[in-house]
């Protein structure tokens, strides 16, 4: 079921987008909204939104520019190649903010995965962490990583600190039922679950995860209990 952690992608990638863009259009200065245009014609057409961007930069439009085209490149299909960029603007320690430098790993973190490449998913989610502890989606990020590798119980942990600081949060909450399935934790695996759906009710996502819970749990119920094997009645009692 290890695809499960894969699904979705497209609609993250849009969420991604669109959420910057958003954050983008809450300041006023030119060039935050030059941000927002260049975010917004990928949607349009991402060729030109690259070649827009390059030209940007070249211009002086700093880290968000660079986000621009690494964001388009993504657009175009070339995920690891954003994702590259996204660390190096993660790594400009002193230049753009704790906060953007968090954004940038976690948006790399969800590229890397959706390569498979685990241990730069890993070292990104891992980074950003280095920043902000309590962030939500890079604990998130990190305990998918876990899963690939088959480390369940890693994964349980990070999803477990991701939901101190954001009890109702309905992926951490599928994501943990995901490992605690892994785990043979079926009650605590369908609470979670149940969570989740109530969190998010038309999640796809969800409502698989939770037919896996639910056959397991059934069949648990069927298996026979084995019986102890009994010693013989007339076995000799061994003392010392």
């Amino acid at each position: 079921m290890k695809n499960l952690l894969l699904t979705g992608f497209t609609s993250l990638a849009m969420g991604f987008t669109v959420s910057t863009a958003a954050m983008a259009g809450e300041t006023t200065n030119s060039f935050d909204e030059k941000h927002k245009t260049c975010l917004e014609q990928i949607a349009i057409d991402a060729d030109i939104a690259y070649e827009d961007a390059m030209a940007w930069r070249g211009d002086g439009g700093g880290r968000r520019a660079r986000h621009c085209e690494a964001m388009a490149l993504f657009a175009l299909g070339h995920k690891e190649e954003a994702a590259h960029r996204l660390d190096q603007l993660g790594e400009m320690v002193g230049v753009i903010s704790p906060a953007m430098r968090k954004t940038y790993y976690l948006e790399a973190a969800n590229f890397w995965l959706m390569s498979e490449e685990t241990g730069k998913a890993y070292a990104s989610a891992s980074a950003g962490l280095d920043i902000d502890r309590e962030d939500t989606g890079l604990r998130i990020a990190r305990a998918r990583v876990y899963a690939l590798l088959d480390r369940y119980a890693d994964s349980e942990t990070d999803l477990t600190s991701a939901l101190v600081f954001d009890a109702n949060n309905a992926a951490a909450l599928r994501y943990r039922a995901d490992a605690r399935l892994k785990l043979d934790k079926l009650a605590l695996a369908k609470s979670d679950i149940d969570r989740s759906m109530m969190a998010d009710p038309t999640s796809i996502e969800t409502a698989l995860v939770r037919g896996h819970i639910i056959e397991a749990q059934r069949l648990r119920r069927q298996t026979p209990v084995a019986e102890p094997i009994a010693a013989p009645i007339d076995a000799p009692v061994i003392t010392e």
